[in-house]
C-alpha cells in the first residue's frame, strides 16, 4: 500500500523517517515515502536569514502540488521568532487547500507551545475563547512530544485505509494543470487540481462531482455488461 508523508522541520529528518516510519511500516506491507521541507533551507529564507512566509508557502505548494499527501507532520519550533508550526498549518490548510489532510504537530516543549497559543491565562475570556476556537479550526490530528511523532504517524497511516475518495484525489493531483471539459458542467474549464481542492474541502459542487462520476461509471459498466449478454 502506497502512502506519502510531508515532514516539516528545521532539522534533517531523513534518518528518523527511514528508521522509525518507512522501515517499521514496510514490515506491515506499506510503502511509505516522504516529502521533506527543511525550514533552514536558503530557498525559504529572507536576507536576514529568517523564514520568509511567502517563500515557504510557495515552496511547500510547489513540492506537493502534484502529490496526494496522507499525513503532515510538522515541528512547532522552527528556530524562527515569527514562523512556527501553526503558521505551517495555515499554509497547508489555506494556501495548499489541503483542508482534510491529517496534521500532526510536535514539539520538544509542549508547555511553550500551549503558552504561545493561549498566552496570558488571565486574558479577557472572549479573546481566550477566540484563540481556542482558532486552534480548533486547524483540525490538528495529534499534538505530541517530538520524540513520539513517528509513532503517531505510523498509527495514523495504519488506521487510515485508502477510500475511493482518497484514490480519486491522488489521481487528480497527478495532473493538476489539466483542464476538465465534460461530465459535470459546474466544473467545466477548471483544472483537475482545482477540482481536487473542491472535493477535499467537501464543497457542494465537490460532492456533486463525485456523485455524477459514480453515476456515469455505473452507467458505463452496465453498458459494457450488455455487450457481453
Amino acid at each position: 500500500m502506497e502512502k506519502v508523508c510531508l515532514i516539516i522541520d528545521d532539522k534533517d529528518q531523513q534518518h528518523a523517517f527511514n528508521a522509525q516510519i518507512r522501515d517499521v511500516l514496510k514490515g506491515d506491507g506499506y510503502n511509505v515515502t516522504a516529502v521533506f521541507i527543511n525550514t533552514t533551507d536558503p530557498i525559504v529564507l529572507n536576507e536576514e536569514q529568517n523564514i520568509d512566509f511567502i517563500k515557504l508557502s510557495n515552496y511547500i505548494k510547489d513540492k506537493i502540488s502534484q502529490i496526494h499527501i496522507d499525513v503532515v507532520a510538522t515541528d512547532f519550533d522552527l528556530s524562527d521568532d515569527y514562523i512556527n508550526g501553526l503558521k505551517v498549518v495555515e499554509i497547508i490548510r489555506n494556501i495548499c487547500n489541503r483542508k482534510k489532510t491529517p496534521i500532526i504537530l510536535y514539539s520538544g516543549n509542549l508547555d511553550k507551545v500551549i503558552k504561545s497559543v493561549i498566552g496570558d491565562p488571565v486574558k479577557d475570556a472572549s479573546i481566550l475563547t477566540a484563540d481556542v476556537r482558532n486552534l480548533m479550526l486547524y483540525h490538528i490530528y495529534d499534538f505530541i512530544d517530538r520524540t513520539g511523532y513517528a509513532e503517531s504517524v505510523n498509527r495514523l497511516l495504519k488506521e487510515k485505509e485508502s477510500s475511493t475518495k482518497q484514490i480519486l484525489l491522488k489521481k487528480l493531483r497527478e495532473y493538476p494543470d489539466m483542464k476538465f471539459m465534460s461530465c459535470y458542467s459546474p466544473f467545466e474549464g477548471k483544472t483537475l487540481g482545482e477540482i481536487a481542492n473542491e472535493i477535499e474541502k467537501a464543497s457542494y459542487h465537490g460532492q456533486g462531482f463525485q456523485s455524477e462520476l459514480i453515476e456515469q461509471t455505473v452507467a458505463y459498466l452496465i453498458e459494457i455488461n450488455h455487450e457481453f449478454e
